[in-house]
């Protein structure tokens, strides 16, 4: 594909600091919260920002939007879509946390063409466009250098019980990094990467709106993300590894199935 999406580009980047203006207005007051299941909650303030949205995002473009609050089936034959998380850290948001923030990427099949991520109380807003460079509030960023696993900071997955091997794999890498934090907001960590704050963060199992819109911002940053045995992210792609490029197959040989099967 060979077009530009800066006009894309500056609707999303719209978008999500107008939806981070709901959410900053709800910030630390009454919500109502429903449980959706026995780990999992979500707000009022959830259906608003994703209402906010569905309007932006499609009012100059027609671009199919799949987004997790909308529950919109994933496989869709549209050439582009808007990929949506509009309240990332929804757990925090509610306890009074400030990890949280909005996610929105715009996608085909084959790829992720742009990543924006703003973190509202923090007012960072984090954008990358494909072969474009990545930027928080306009200043380029860039990865860590660190080369060394026995000197990272890596952040982890807070949803152990979703995955079968998410301890034995945590113990195995705090075996192998100098430290561990579980922030609660799949963006955060994101960006913490993209400005060379953190050196990884792993994912057991996920689902594309966690981590499509820091795809390219980590990825034009200098980083990389893959799956547990180096393979190409996709929209289906469950588990999911996303680093500062030089601690990246370290963390493969540590998290790859056949490694833990084997242990």
């Amino acid at each position: 594909m060979n077009y530009n999406f800066s006009e894309e580009l500056e609707i999303a980047k719209h978008a999500a600091k107008e939806i981070g203006k709901i959410q900053m207005k709800h910030f630390r007051t009454n919500l109502k919260v429903i449980r959706k299941t026995p780990k999992e909650f979500v707000s009022n303030v959830d259906v608003e920002c994703q209402k906010m949205a569905n309007k932006l995002l499609k009012e100059k473009f027609d671009y199919f939007v799949l987004s997790e609050e909308k529950r919109i089936h994933e496989e869709n034959d549209a050439d582009l879509f808007w990929i949506v998380d509009p309240m990332d850290g929804t757990h925090n948001f509610i306890a009074g946390v400030p990890n949280f923030g909005v996610s929105i990427a715009l996608a085909n099949r084959d790829k992720f063409v742009l990543g924006v991520i703003y973190l509202p109380f923090f007012d960072e807003l984090y954008h990358a466009m494909k072969d474009e460079g990545a930027f928080m509030n306009e200043k380029p960023i860039s990865v860590s250098n660190n080369k060394d696993l026995s000197k990272s900071m890596i952040t982890y997955d807070n949803q152990f019980y979703l995955n079968e091997y998410s301890f034995e794999r945590y113990k195995r890498l705090i075996d192998h990094c100098f430290t561990t934090r579980i922030t609660g907001s799949a963006i955060y960590d994101f960006s913490l990467i993209a400005s060379g704050k953190i050196d990884a963060r792993i994912w057991n199992k996920t689902k594309i709106f966690d981590f499509a819109g820091g795809i390219t911002i980590v990825c034009e940053a200098g980083g990389k993300i893959t799956g547990f045995n180096g393979e190409e992210i996709n929209p289906g792609s469950k588990e999911v590894i996303a680093s500062n490029g030089h601690v990246h197959n370290q963390l493969i040989d540590i998290l790859r199935y056949k490694t833990v099967k084997e242990v």
